[in-house]
């Protein structure tokens, strides 16, 4: 086939993304598995030049895409006959950013590569490759069933407190458990409760920034932090809301920044959206926690596209593609001056599914509330197998971080959902 179009390949794909993608200017092909398209609207489905599916499990192990990448060779190649070699693998999401640079690897394709990805998805070589740069990591070590008890005694010794045990290659705090100490962590291995592929590491105390942004050709193009309020481990593993606000001190955002820049330096990743946690401690230090070569989860790239015009979805499928941004010049949030500080807020779900009976409190809604995304009257929510189950959304825009905490915490006192078992 040779009508001077290009043959994209994604590796995955979601509906919410649909927008980003210009279906019209390239054969964009996709491989996914087979749940992942039957979930895609007809409509969206019927605009690839081709769909291959993977027969996967539906679930949330976020390697199986990495482990089913000899079978995507064999699908990309059968795409390559009929709409010819792939200029390019597009790659948006945690699961899928990893064997998306294996197969342009494979089929001689530019753009990230399997090195700087995978120090993008396992928690273990990523922070051995910040060693001498200066950033602070958590003290940790690879663990497994395996793991000898004499080595994981001499870890579990330097432990002044709780331990974090956590799977190298997951994410949304999927699999996470935070132990008491150390004798908690070797109980658990003497009982043969340590996993193949986690990591155990040093409890922070301290809040979590998440920071996000674009970067091209070295360049960091665009740059926001975020304070999460609650963390994503409270809201998948308890009922707390979810939210994060804009910080707006400009001395510790530049510090967020400095930091962000050595980080991707060390990593190699030039041409990427990303998405970085740290922690801020009580004694003012910044601590690496964790990045990925993908843009943020949850109400992210809706609170960056809303309240900042970036389109981070835009972006990353940009860089895959080796095209310009659209970002005209590098910028932080605090160069938008209209915004004081800003943050998105999700509502944790309702167990099982359930049916709508009443949604209360809009009324009350402050008026720096800028986005809302409720579900109506009679609609069924279930949130089984969703990793972002929410009952609610909001974002909100407001003249400091303080005011813009404040607001939250009305919205969170005041948003109610009445439901009933669903039929």
């Amino acid at each position: 086939m040779s009508t001077g179009k290009q043959h994209v390949v994604h590796i995955g794909f979601h509906a919410s993304e649909a927008h980003a993608v210009d279906f019209d200017a390239d054969h964009v092909s996709a491989v996914m598995p087979r749940a992942s398209a039957a979930r895609l609207p007809a409509a969206l489905a019927s605009r690839f030049a081709r769909i291959a599916v993977l027969d996967l499990p539906d679930s949330d192990d976020l390697d199986a895409y990495d482990r089913a990448v000899d079978r995507m060779r064999e699908l990309v190649g059968e795409l390559a006959a009929e709409f010819g070699p792939p200029a390019a693998f597009v790659g948006l999401y945690e699961h899928t950013t990893l064997p998306a640079a294996r197969l342009r690897e494979h089929f001689g394709v530019p753009g990230t590569n399997a090195k700087t990805a995978l120090l993008c998805r396992d928690k273990v070589p990523m922070k051995e490759a910040l060693s001498g740069t200066g950033i602070r990591v958590p003290r940790f070590l690879a663990v497994g069933p395996d793991t000898g008890r004499a080595e994981l005694a001499e870890f579990a010794a330097g432990m002044p407190g709780r331990v974090v045990l956590k799977p190298r290659s997951q994410g949304a705090s999927i699999g996470v458990r935070i132990l008491d100490g150390a004798a908690e962590l070797l109980a658990l291995a003497e009982a043969g409760g340590i996993e193949e592929g986690y990591e155990a590491e040093e409890f922070v105390d301290g809040s979590i920034h998440h920071i996000d942004g674009v970067v091209r050709d070295g360049e960091m193009r665009w740059f926001c932090a975020s304070r999460y309020l609650d963390t994503c481990f409270d809201f998948q593993h308890g009922t707390a809301p979810l939210a994060a606000v804009t910080p707006d001190r400009p001395e510790l955002v530049a510090r967020m920044r400095e930091f962000t820049e050595t980080v991707l330096r060390a990593l190699g990743l030039t041409d990427s959206t990303f998405h970085l946690e740290l922690f801020h401690t009580p004694d003012d230090e910044l601590v690496f926690l964790e990045i990925g070569n993908r843009f943020g989860g949850a109400g992210i790239s809706w609170h960056q596209r809303e309240v900042y015009g970036v389109d981070l979805a835009r972006e990353a499928v940009l860089a895959c593609l080796g095209r310009p941004s659209e970002l005209a010049t590098p910028a932080t949030m605090l160069d938008h001056r209209e915004v004081g500080a800003s943050g998105w807020l999700y509502m944790p779900a309702v167990s099982g599914a359930v049916q709508v009976v009443s949604v209360g409190g809009l009324d009350e809604l402050p008026d720096s509330v800028v986005g809302v995304r409720t579900p109506s009257v009679g609609d069924v929510l279930d949130a089984d197998g969703m990793i972002w189950a929410t009952s609610g959304g909001f974002l909100v825009s407001g003249d400091s971080t303080r005011a813009v905490e404040q607001d939250m915490t009305r919205i969170i006192n005041t948003y109610t959902l009445e439901t009933k078992a669903g039929d």
